[in-house]
């Protein structure tokens, strides 16, 4: 799997600084819109990595000022120091994806005693986790609830579902799984689920399938809160158990996941994967860059309904937030070229 370079993001930073300390322009020369800055939680999977190409990409072809991605590993500490880096080096504004909902508070004070605009791409801050111009995102209550549908039609109503959990001290990974849990005990009470923490994490994810898979064969389906960081483990450790099968064949054990990544869509049309729920990337893309534009202008925004087939809603945070559609992917569309596990270059 590629890793992000991160000596561009501290050359660039480098310069940027030098040309404010000589009172120069910073990259005056490469476009006469703002400089922009984008912070991922960790280029470590499909997902993340994706979404870097596609914010880069999109920055370049329309004339924006993009400095190279900064990838936070994770790290709450790291992504507040970047940010504070950004701010300093005299970015105008930031596109967020935060690692830490309450944590990044102080990265977005920050921006805001400094007049920095953040717009929040994917994963937003929490409740008394700072202010954002907007965030971008899909209802993550709304990805476990549609896995649950998925994930309990197929057992039929009855059984044992290992739950690998996303980060939970994030609010995506806590609604992720409240959605499933919530679904399966109000449609599906006939189901039992075991859940452990993966924390987005492909080592950990697979310790826990591991685990579990190796000491309860009662458990007879699988939800996934992210595709992309668990999915290869997890079918690896069915093969090393024999019990990786395809859909339709005899001991299949069923598995519904969250992302769309393009390993996932491979394992759809392979029969190996059943359905995910797939996020809106480059809806994100494109609205974030949007978003960001517009806030940078001067403008606000309000709650209500978009021309873009979403609606603008007040969060737990505080913040607005324009929730878009997922869409749940099996056999019949997983080969859709607009979905963007088949538009990376990493499928």
């Amino acid at each position: 799997m590629r890793k992000i370079n991160q000596e561009g993001f501290v050359s660039a930073l480098a310069g940027v600084l030098l040309a404010t300390m000589v009172g120069t322009p910073a990259y005056a020369q490469s476009s006469d819109k703002p400089l922009i800055g984008f912070t991922s939680t960790a280029l470590t999977n499909p997902y993340t990595i994706t979404f870097h190409e596609l914010i880069q990409g999109y920055g370049k072809a329309h004339g924006y000022n993009v400095l190279p991605t900064v990838d936070s590993n994770s790290d709450a500490a790291k992504q507040i120091d970047d940010m504070t880096t950004m701010i300093s080096a005299g970015v105008k504004g930031i596109l967020l994806e935060t690692v830490d909902g309450k944590a990044v508070k102080v990265a977005l004070d920050r921006a805001e005693a400094a007049g920095v605009k953040v717009v929040a791409v994917d994963t937003g801050p929490d409740q008394g986790g700072g202010k954002v111009a907007i965030t971008v995102t899909v209802s993550s209550y709304v990805l476990g609830q549609r896995s649950c549908e998925q994930l309990g039609k197929i057992m039929k109503g009855k059984g044992k579902v290992l739950e690998i959990q996303g980060r939970l001290n994030n609010q995506v990974g806590v609604d992720r799984s409240a959605g499933f849990n919530d679904c399966i005990k109000k449609n599906f009470p006939d189901i039992a689920v075991v859940s452990k923490p993966g924390e987005w994490i492909e080592d950990k994810a697979t310790t826990a399938a591991q685990t579990v898979l190796s000491t309860d064969p009662a458990v007879n389906g699988i939800y996934l809160a992210s595709d992309s960081a668990y999915l290869p483990g997890v079918l690896n450790v069915l093969k090393r158990l024999g019990r990786l099968s395809k859909v339709g064949e005899e001991g299949h054990v069923p598995i519904v996941g969250i992302d769309g990544s393009p390993f996932a869509l491979e394992q759809i049309r392979e029969g190996y994967l059943d359905a995910t729920i797939g996020q809106p990337m480059t809806a994100y893309t494109e609205w974030g860059f949007k978003y960001l534009d517009a806030a940078m202008q001067g403008k606000t925004f309000s709650a209500g309904p978009t021309d873009h087939g979403s609606e603008i809603v007040v969060d737990k945070s505080g913040n607005l937030a324009d929730v878009l559609p997922p869409t749940t992917i099996t056999v019949e569309n997983a080969s859709d070229t607009s979905l963007w596990g088949n538009q990376g270059q990493n499928n």
